[in-house]
């Protein structure tokens, strides 16, 4: 139906909603006008690579220019389109590379091309990386992989070459890192080492051993957190041998403390113990406070889970020292673990001691729930602590039937001196 004239000559206010769907549909078409122009810019930069003699580059311009042809891609994948619920037969893939981009692809490649043809190894291999670097700050980081994989590839082939083989499993083992690819990281940064101990070359040698400690750390880590405590401390045990090799005391402690705390985990807490002493010998070696403090706290805990009390106590008295300069709440936490081994040793006295200073270092903290722990903890200790001084006074009245000794006797005048006016016991004179 035509709209209905007003009879002032003026054409009739459009609502919002029109005016909604009209700036929607201009901007669908501009998008479309857009895409059309990059597909025609795409197919250009194509035929010109073909014009200027240079097939490889052809195809592998097109194919990196092309989404959801699996080359490189970094549009989201049919699973991960599934795990974001997104329904594939709706999703419109973006090209892969930005139009402004293409060019600089397309010449890079040319220049690529015309140097393997003219058998220039590093210069095909420069060209490659250049892409690979480009692509590694951008959104497109699988497209880095790409590159960085075509630099090996040039300089495997290439015989003769173990530096640019070396810096090349480098940087793809850096790119797969960046990925998550921690498998794939493994493998490369394993050829790295290899090659880098082939060519003596200590500083090549301690950077292989850096990059593989590394991802050894973040493969027991993805163990560990997916319940495969074997398979962690497989990648663990791994990491140490590389740290030892590589003369790091730093790494070589660290790789200790977290197969410690993998044994522990596991439940074997012997072998806790061994590699949380070693721990504590390096930290100690290297003035490493913090660590010394760490391996402390994880030594008292492997001890008290062999029921080891006095092995637990010491080490978590020296923990407390090392705490006193530094975190108070670590301070605090160890005052609270003491005080939990006295009373489960039936040592009150030192238990109330040990919760009174968790009390004092929780209020300074100004930490609630902290403090709420701190007095309950101390009030259940000091309650036990009178409780167990009670229950000495009655032991020493004699049994039934047995006559009472002069002390039970004046225990029992003491205990009820104490019912009478509740006096603390040793006021009343227990």
């Amino acid at each position: 139906m035509a709209a209905m004239d007003m009879g002032d000559g003026k054409a009739p206010q459009r609502t919002f909603k029109e005016k909604l769907l009209d700036t929607l549909a201009e901007a669908e078409l501009d998008a479309s006008a857009e895409r059309e122009e990059a597909h025609k810019d795409k197919l250009a930069l194509s035929v010109e690579a073909l014009v200027d003699g240079c097939p490889a580059a052809f195809v592998d311009f097109f194919y990196l220019c092309t989404a959801g042809d699996g080359v490189a891609d970094d549009n989201y994948t049919a699973e991960e389109l599934e795990a974001r619920r997104i329904d594939p037969d709706r999703f419109e893939h973006a090209d892969e590379v930005p139009p402004e981009s293409m060019q600089f692809l397309k010449d890079t490649l040319v220049m690529a091309d015309t140097a393997s043809r003219r058998g220039d190894s590093t210069a095909v291999s420069e060209c490659y990386k250049t892409l690979a670097k480009y692509f590694t700050g951008t959104e497109n980081p699988r497209k880095a992989v790409f590159f960085f994989a075509k630099c090996l590839e040039v300089a495997s082939s290439s015989g003769g070459d173990p530096a640019a083989e070396l810096e090349a499993n480098a940087n793809l083992g850096a790119a797969h890192e960046a990925l998550g690819d921690t498998a794939a990281a493994i493998a490369s940064f394993e050829r790295q080492m290899a090659l880098a101990e082939s060519s003596g070359d200590d500083g090549e040698k301690r950077l292989g051993q850096s990059n593989l400690v590394r991802v050894y750390r973040h493969a027991a880590d993805a163990r560990a957190a997916a319940g495969d405590g074997e398979g962690s401390v497989l990648f663990l045990e791994k990491c140490l041998k590389v740290a030892k090799s590589g003369g790091d005391p730093s790494s070589e402690g660290l790789a200790n403390h977290r197969l410690g705390l993998a044994y522990h985990s596991e439940g074997d807490y012997d072998k806790a113990i061994e590699f949380q002493t070693e721990y504590l010998r390096l930290c100690t070696a290297l003035g490493d406070r913090a660590g010394e403090g760490a391996a402390r706290r994880s030594l008292a805990a492997a001890n008290q889970s062999l029921n080891d009390v006095d092995g637990a106590v010491a080490h978590l008295e020296a923990f407390l020292e090392i705490a006193k300069s530094g975190d108070p709440a670590s301070q605090a936490r160890a005052c609270c673990s003491l005080g939990k081994i006295y009373s489960a040793a039936g040592k009150f006295d030192r238990a109330v001691h040990y919760f009174e200073r968790f009390f004092e270092v929780a209020r300074s903290l100004n930490d609630r729930r902290m403090l709420d722990v701190a007095r309950v903890n101390l009030g259940i200790a000091r309650g036990s602590a009178r409780g167990a001084g009670l229950l000495r006074v009655v032991a020493g009245t004699g049994g039934p039937g047995e006559a009472a000794s002069p002390q039970g006797e004046d225990a029992m005048h003491a205990l009820m001196a104490w019912k009478n006016v509740r006096l603390p016991l040793n006021a009343a004179g227990a």
